[in-house]
């Protein structure tokens, strides 16, 4: 029995991390150093006790705020919850449609698509643990040809923000603004239409 914080406790059983217990549970289940715990109790502990305050903790953080089942994972792994606890954790909220992927990946493109380029949204959604696959479906439903055109002008803003109208002046200069460009996500394609059309037609034009 290792005291975690004032509340909680770290359980190990023959020398390895069990699971964490309150200060009134180790009290209520007589649990004591270096005494081995009843089967009963045991099994009660690790088939409910554990198992529904995984579940409730996975839905305390999903009413504060939406997860991917990644990032949910990883949230009650810090909570030092067992794999077990965490897979019915899982199971349980996916049930009820609070946990989805797909869902989560729909509303964070079309919440961002107007101030994100595509390969931004992909990658925000992969470091997220979505999954390359659903990504790509849901650009596809939702990235029309009305949101490549909010894409455009979202490069043509930038160009007036960052270099305030100002021509390039040599090759230097309009590999510059290109890379600019590529980093925060836009593609080569999509930079030259939009930039053709601020007066720039021949600015990336192949030599």
């Amino acid at each position: 029995i290792e005291e975690h914080n004032k509340s909680k406790y770290k359980i190990y059983v023959d020398y390895e991390f069990a699971f964490v217990l309150y200060k009134g549970e180790l009290h209520k289940y007589r649990l004591k150093q270096g005494e081995e715990i009843p089967e009963t109790v045991y099994r009660e502990l690790t088939l409910e006790v554990l198992p529904k305050r995984a579940k409730l903790r996975a839905m305390n953080l999903l009413t504060k705020r939406p997860y991917t089942e990644r990032k949910l994972r990883e949230k009650l792994e810090q909570g030092m919850h067992s794999q077990a606890c965490i897979d019915q954790a899982i199971a349980y909220v996916k049930s009820f449609g609070y946990l989805d992927d797909r869902a989560f990946a729909g509303d964070y493109i079309t919440y961002h698509m107007s101030s994100q380029s595509r390969r931004v949204m992909e990658q925000k959604l992969l470091q997220k643990g979505i999954d390359i696959k659903v990504i790509k479906e849901c650009m596809e439903e939702l990235l029309t040809s009305e949101s490549e055109a909010v894409e455009q002008e979202q490069i043509r803003q930038l160009f007036f923000k960052k270099y305030k109208g100002e021509m390039p002046q040599d090759s230097a200069q309009k590999a510059k603004i290109m890379n600019f460009f590529l980093r925060k996500g836009y593609n080569m394609s999509s930079v030259k239409r939009a930039l053709a059309e601020i007066s720039l037609d021949d600015l990336y034009n192949e030599e």
